[in-house]
């Protein structure tokens, strides 16, 4: 197996003896030689690839020539830039929204209060267990319909007051059940 050398050679060995061509862009001036010897300034060329000298201080501001931003024209905030200030404006003011009827404690009382004789009036009807339990049910049901038309149409307040009264009434009803049940007799049936 053969092994074959790269045909290449230094860019100062090529070049034919002659005037001394043209500084190509790439190429850097050599510095003088520092004994103070005058003399013609030679030209180097840089390696393929290489950038030239290393470039000693701070790097060049790119902000001043780089132009600005469509957002940045019209003011608006880079994120790099102080917030703009902030601005109260006096606009119209804000909507206040006020609860037409309004849930408060001598309407819930009174609900309650309205809900409890609707159920001690049924209560009062039944003549054995198994009646006032079913009694009891169907003045639940009744209630609990009336409450949400109130608190549909009417006052909301009064609402919640009959369907605390009434809820109440219905599980001490389910209390009597489930006492009975556990003595062996099923009420409902």
């Amino acid at each position: 197996m053969a092994v074959n050398e790269s045909p290449w050679s230094s860019p100062d060995a090529s070049r034919p003896a002659g005037p001394a061509p043209a500084m190509p862009s790439s190429a850097h001036p050599v510095p003088p030689a520092p004994n103070g010897a005058s003399g013609v300034t030679a030209v180097r060329s840089t390696w393929p690839g290489a950038n030239g000298p290393p470039v000693i201080g701070p790097p060049p501001r790119l902000s001043a020539t780089r132009p600005l931003t469509p957002a940045a024209s019209y003011g608006a905030w880079q994120g790099v830039l102080r917030p703009p200030p902030f601005v109260v404006t006096q606009g119209p003011p804000r909507p206040t929204y006020r609860e037409p009827l309004p849930v408060r404690s001598p309407k819930v009382t009174a609900g309650a209060a309205a809900g409890a004789a609707w159920m001690l009036l049924f209560g009062l009807l039944a003549t054995s267990a198994r009646g006032y339990i079913w009694l009891t049910l169907i003045a639940g049901v009744v209630a609990w319909a009336a409450s949400f038309i109130l608190a549909r149409f009417g006052d909301r307040g009064v609402a919640v007051g009959v369907a605390v009264s009434s809820g109440i009434a219905v599980a001490i009803g389910g209390i009597v059940v489930a006492y009975r049940l556990a003595g062996g007799d099923w009420l409902l049936w």
